[in-house]
């Protein structure tokens, strides 16, 4: 019998190994990395971010620092015009402006500033205009009248501004100066956004429903066939339910007719499917449901809004901006009881 022999690899065998080795480690973490799989504190992964368009800053014609989001889904400015104590309900924005440059009039235009035109609609607004350095945010005297709302974000911070009728009482001059900047900077927004436009098109769709009490029944009004939920459910929902009323046949609330909804409902794309044919966009159309009527409309949704999670309206009686919360699918249970 022979003596075991003892095997011996050299030095180098080794080091190759343990190189292998660290190798693989090296491309088992990058491969972490590029797939977006960290974890936060709370062990949840965090979404991959590669690809997706940075923080851009520039520097103005006066040597001041912008920063904005240059994001298609992140807004830079967005203008309103309602908010009066007897305003209609404002559907969307008058003008939606997004950190790629495209632009989205109301909601059936679309555009596109190239950067050199942004930079220098922001420099604008920042050096001439001063937005980002006023001494009061909200520029109107008289709540009875609409107003026109800027929303601004840069330098990671929403600025909200409110220009109205202004004067009506004694003001101080750099007040007035203030102001009539304002004016000017929505008059360069609207100046700058007006270059060619296409059809804005999307395939995301609120739906609203709101009951109504006088409608014209020499029409044939259609019975609503849906059967993912009744327009009861949707309308109380969005706007609460009607209360009753013993003295009056007009059962209508203020709700989608002058203010903002409580909540609103984004269609799947099998809804969408069914009800394209049936609803103009935009257009209330009646119908009818157990004996009861109401307008249904059906908007389109902004590039901003599904990823917000949120709808950008603006009704009467309102001094600030304020998203609708958005609902994607189904009405929650508690209020699916017609």
């Amino acid at each position: 019998m022979k003596p075991m022999q003892r095997i011996t690899r050299p030095a180098s065998a080794c080091l190759a190994k343990g190189t292998f080795l660290l190798g693989i480690l090296c491309l088992l973490l990058s491969g972490i990395l590029v797939s977006g799989c960290d974890l936060n504190l709370n062990g949840v992964p965090i979404p991959n971010t590669q690809g997706e368009p940075q923080k851009q800053t520039f520097t103005s014609n006066a040597h001041q620092e912008i920063t904005y989001s240059s994001s298609p889904h992140d807004v830079v400015l967005r203008t309103f015009y309602g908010g009066a104590l007897a305003g209609t309900l404002q559907m969307a924005p008058r003008i939606s402006l997004y950190g790629d440059g495209s632009y989205i009039l109301g909601l059936d235009r679309r555009g596109q500033l190239s950067s050199d035109k942004l930079h220098t609609l922001l420099s604008t607004l920042v050096d001439t205009d001063g937005l980002l350095s006023l001494s009061q945010p909200q520029f109107f005297d008289l709540p009875d009248e609409n107003a026109t709302y800027l929303e601004l974000t840069l330098n990671g911070k929403t600025h909200e501004l409110v220009y109205g009728i202004f004067g009506s009482q004694p003001e101080s001059q750099p007040l007035l100066d203030e102001y009539q900047h304002l004016g000017k900077a929505l008059q360069t927004i609207t100046r700058t956004l007006n270059g060619p436009t296409k059809p804005y098109i999307t395939s995301d769709y609120a739906l609203f429903a709101r009951q109504v009490s006088f409608v014209d029944r020499t029409q044939l009004i259609p019975y609503w066939s849906l059967p993912d939920f009744t327009l009861s459910q949707l309308a109380t929902f969005e706007c609460g339910a009607v209360p009753e009323d013993t003295t009056s046949s007009n059962k209508e609330i203020a709700c989608l007719k002058f203010t903002i909804p409580q909540n609103a409902l984004l269609l799947t794309s099998a809804q969408y499917s069914v009800l394209k044919a049936q609803l103009p966009l935009v257009q209330p159309e009646v119908f009818s449901e157990s004996g009861l009527y109401y307008e249904v409309t059906m908007r389109p949704l902004l590039p901003d809004e599904k990823r917000q999670k949120k709808l950008a309206m603006f009704g009467g009686s309102q001094l600030s901006y304020k998203g609708v919360p958005l609902q994607i699918g189904s009405i929650p249970q508690s209020t699916t009881i017609s």
